[in-house]
């Protein structure tokens, strides 16, 4: 069965409304097409050297030295370019399902203290994971950041700050378009199995600290739903359990689909960059060899879950603010919305 379903209108004109696509689409498919030929250009002048481990040509003229400045670059550059795209997108493709105006636009235009506050939890979020990364599985690794601290730390910025907004206005593209319920059957589990839940969500982010190697991604990927979905539904903000609960598996279905998605755009761009990341998956055996880009085949599987862990973490992060009385973020219209 095709949980994506056509939507053939995706806007309606009114009165004295431009039909013209948004300046933030076309800026930021721009900035996307220029860096990916700034990209490939360099690529071509270091005879197509994949890094790391290979000796790259130094570059030639203003042209190339520019090509190399976007390799090393284009991570921030290509994620952030992708925020436009996808505000342009939502702007144009409108939620038939809405019962408030609000909802007839893109989430950073309506919401823009949400998508602030998600742009900067982004950034935490993401170094959770890296935390126990570098700290125990040591499952990836960065190549070639730029030495000057203030460059990195510019990098890491607009590059972890894209990742959970990313995820999130894609899968509401995703919503929007169409992805539908699956079955309106709950899956009700009691709040009494709470406790277990976070239990078991304890156990399966300590399992990666545990073990010590690679193998811990099995469990780092899942951890935090447990963890704190339960705790979300207990505050009352936006929650999995309370969606499966009630029949709603939208944002669930749009969530794993945009961290899919993103994971196969943010691969892409990673591969020929001077400035990449690795893996090293040993524990998938001879399967690690088959990949997508750097990207084990296997892997591609961990960014489902991924988006469904930062969705539910960015909500305990609005949940915690709003109960010390720090309302900063802006409340979803319904129960469908994601951001």
């Amino acid at each position: 069965m095709s949980v994506l379903s056509q939507n053939a209108e995706h806007h309606t004109v009114k009165p004295g409304q431009t039909s013209g696509l948004p300046a933030t689409l076309l800026v930021g498919l721009a900035v996307i097409f220029t860096t990916v030929a700034f990209l490939f250009t360099d690529v071509v002048a270091r005879d197509w050297a994949v890094v790391p481990g290979e000796v790259l040509a130094l570059p030639s003229g203003t042209i190339q030295t520019m090509a190399r400045w976007v390799a090393g670059n284009v991570t921030p550059i290509s994620w952030v370019a992708l925020l436009f795209v996808l505000d342009g997108m939502l702007v144009r493709i409108k939620d038939r399902g809405a019962v408030t105006a609000l909802a007839q636009n893109s989430p950073v235009r309506v919401r823009p203290r949400q998508f602030v506050l998600c742009f900067l939890a982004s950034i935490p979020i993401w170094l959770s994971f890296d935390l126990v990364n570098f700290g125990s599985v040591q499952a990836w690794n960065y190549h070639g950041l730029p030495e000057d601290s203030v460059s990195r730390l510019t990098g890491y910025f607009f590059a972890f700050g894209a990742i959970c907004p990313a995820m999130f206005l894609l899968a509401e593209t995703f919503r929007r378009l169409g992805i539908h319920d699956i079955t309106k059957r709950g899956l009700r589990i009691s709040r009494r199995a709470d406790p277990y839940l976070v239990a078991l969500g304890a156990f399966l982010l300590a399992f990666p600290l545990l073990i010590g190697n690679p193998l811990g991604t099995l469990t780092l990927w899942a951890g935090w739903v447990l963890l704190l979905d339960p705790i979300n539904r207990r505050l009352k903000a936006p929650s999995l359990l309370a969606d499966w609960a009630a029949g709603r598996w939208q944002r669930t279905l749009a969530l794993m689909a945009a961290g899919l998605v993103c994971g196969l755009l943010w691969e892409f761009w990673n591969y020929w960059a001077t400035a990449k990341w690795t893996y090293e998956l040993a524990f998938l055996g001879p399967l690690e060899e088959f990949r997508y880009f750097e990207m084990p085949v296997l892997g591609l599987f961990g960014f489902p879950p991924f988006a469904l862990e930062c969705w539910v973490m960015f909500q305990t992060v609005v949940a915690l603010f709003r109960r010390t009385g720090l309302v900063v973020a802006e409340p979803l219209p319904d129960e469908y919305t994601i951001i």
